[in-house]
């Protein structure tokens, strides 16, 4: 797997050095391993903090009496006891309450002052005297924050029984949560928010399915809920689109047909490409020549500079990089809250890898591959530290489980051997 995160970086550090971007291998390589050192310093703290809070707690098989008469004759007594409700699910509730009040304000407050701006701008989100690029935290709210979140809310409600307070709490802060991402994202291209709409509902899925599932008892309700959480999905979605918009007008491309645009000198990329090396027609195109000037677009860079067959080599590196991910997330699974993060991680990157090659070859959606482009670097490093911290704590936690065994083993090895010459002695 990281050899082939490598292969990908190197790739993108050398189609942007050939197009002029400025950038160096030494830059790209830096600011990934920071990235990931400083995911690891944080992502530490995180499990340290879940060791001492139980955040994460996993699931204790409940140990099943056969039943008798007599617990046949009390079982309806059970349903007379008072119903139990997460504390935690409460104060889940503050804070998302506390949100919303933070998402009003900034609405109210928008056409006053900059200092709480979090809608207006399609880029940057002014907190105070903090601006911050949306670009940097998507991936963190759709594939680390939301999951964890969501995970959070659907165990805490199987813990309160799924009452009906319970249930109307945990639905209002899901909602509440889709809304204030649905909103952070509305002004920028509609992908944004297609892409965000399929993380969210298989997150919500996964959730259900991998903590609730054996326990409602009512399972049609259930999906009927996230039937209807792709309605308003859905629905949100659908404001932006208008009668006789085309779906490359509705991912927010108006120059598919002009010369310049990015389809027309993919489409002639890739038909003209030699099966290795440069081709002479591309390189007379004064179009492609200025389309690849400052480009960070990785398979149409290598189908110019290379031809067919590096490309190939290329997609073929990325889809073993999508199966060698996978593999990592098999072994790094703890079978606790931490597994829906670390499954949407996968599949963010599985998006990214099939949208992305769509996309480098003229379908209109408007998602890069895995490391490329300026933010993916960072973004990309990001979940990929995550990931790899929970495959080294799980590793961590099984050498420390077989030390144990091996000292339990050494110390009743040692008793026997007593006992042993005890009895020789006598």
């Amino acid at each position: 797997m990281l050899a082939t995160m490598l292969l990908l970086i190197w790739s993108r550090t050398f189609i942007g050095i050939a197009n002029g971007c400025g950038t160096t291998t030494l830059e790209v390589l830096g600011h990934c391993a920071l990235t990931v050192f400083l995911t690891f310093m944080l992502g530490y703290s995180l499990y340290a903090w879940d060791d001492e809070t139980c955040f994460f707690y996993k699931d204790k098989e409940e140990f099943k009496v056969p039943e008798s008469f007599l617990m046949r004759l009390f079982e309806s007594e059970k349903y007379h006891r008072k119903p139990v409700y997460s504390s935690a699910l409460r104060n889940s509730l503050c804070v998302v309450l506390a949100l919303a009040v933070i998402c009003l304000l900034s609405f109210a407050l928008s056409d006053w002052t900059d200092w709480l701006n979090l809608f207006s701008n399609s880029k940057y989100m002014q907190i105070g005297w903090i601006c911050i690029n949306k670009k940097y935290i998507y991936d963190v709210l759709v594939v680390i924050v939301f999951p964890i979140w969501t995970t959070f809310i659907i165990r805490k409600m199987k813990e309160s029984e799924f009452t009906t307070g319970a249930v109307f709490s945990g639905i209002m802060q899901i909602l509440t949560l889709t809304l204030i991402g649905f909103l952070l994202y509305m002004r920028k291209s509609n992908i944004w928010l297609i892409e965000m709409a399929v993380l969210n509902v298989i997150t919500l899925i996964l959730a259900v399915r991998g903590y609730a599932w054996k326990s409602i008892r009512k399972k049609g309700n259930a999906i009927a809920l996230l039937i209807m959480y792709v309605l308003l999905w859905v629905s949100l979605i659908s404001v932006f689109y208008y009668s006789g918009q085309s779906f490359a007008g509705f991912m927010g491309f108006t120059d598919t047909t002009q010369a310049t645009s990015y389809f027309s000198n993919v489409h002639k990329i890739a038909k003209n490409a030699s099966l290795i090396g440069q081709n002479s027609i591309l390189l007379n195109d004064p179009y492609v020549i200025s389309f690849m000037k400052d480009s960070h677009y990785l398979i149409p860079s290598v189908l110019f500079y290379g031809g067919w067959l590096p490309t190939i080599l290329l997609i073929f590196i990325e889809v073993t990089f999508i199966v060698a991910l996978a593999g990592v997330l098999i072994q790094a699974r703890e079978h606790d809250g931490r597994d829906i993060m670390l499954d949407m991680i996968w599949v963010g990157f599985l998006i990214r890898v099939i949208a992305g090659l769509l996309y480098s070859f003229g379908l209109p959606i408007a998602i890069l591959l895995p490391f490329s482009g300026t933010t993916g670097i960072i973004t990309n490093s990001i979940c990929m530290g995550i990931l790899l911290m929970g495959y080294l704590n799980r590793k961590l936690d099984l050498w420390c489980g077989l030390y144990e065994l091996c000292d339990l083993y050494e110390d009743d090895f040692e008793d026997w051997e007593d006992d042993e010459h005890e009895e020789d002695n006598e």
